[in-house]
């Protein structure tokens, strides 16, 4: 009996002083353990060069939201851009120049792509669920951000 008495003993008593370090370590200890750490990761990852740069250049970054079954129109930007799905999928139909062919690029969360400047497109949800997409485009001297297209 006494030496199961010990036993108990040897388990309370180094469960109280474990517990008690455990609450005399510094609270920035405490918090640092607890704390999530920002994750960096490379979404899209894409040389081009770019048209030569005036001494200023706009830099115009949007949030877009775009409702199931809705399109954005054909449109073009006033310089190159970069745009990244956040949420959903869209897909991003290029129509025809004289140098290339139309095309249609299907685009999924954490995908990107660019926009060379100029080149007429339509951003469109195809799907029954809504997809929002960052776009951040440099505006070379005053250009305009967005232009519909005829």
């Amino acid at each position: 009996m006494r030496g199961a008495l010990l036993s108990l003993c040897s388990v309370v008593c180094t469960g109280g002083l474990l517990l008690g370090a455990a609450q005399a370590m510094p609270l920035e200890y405490q918090m640092a353990q607890a704390t999530p750490k920002p994750e960096f990761r490379v979404v899209y990852d894409h040389s081009f060069t770019p048209p030569p740069l005036p001494a200023t250049v706009q830099v115009v970054q949007d949030l877009l939201d775009i409702p199931a079954g809705v399109c954005s129109g054909f449109h073009a930007h006033g310089g190159p851009g970069i745009e990244t799905v956040l949420s959903g999928e869209i897909v991003v139909q290029t129509r025809a120049t004289a140098t290339t062919p139309a095309s249609s690029l299907t685009v999924k969360t954490g995908d990107a792509y660019t926009i060379p400047v100029g080149a007429v497109h339509n951003v469109c949800n195809m799907t029954k669920l809504p997809a929002t997409f960052t776009s951040a485009f440099l505006l070379l001297g005053g250009a305009a951000p967005v232009t519909p297209a005829r």
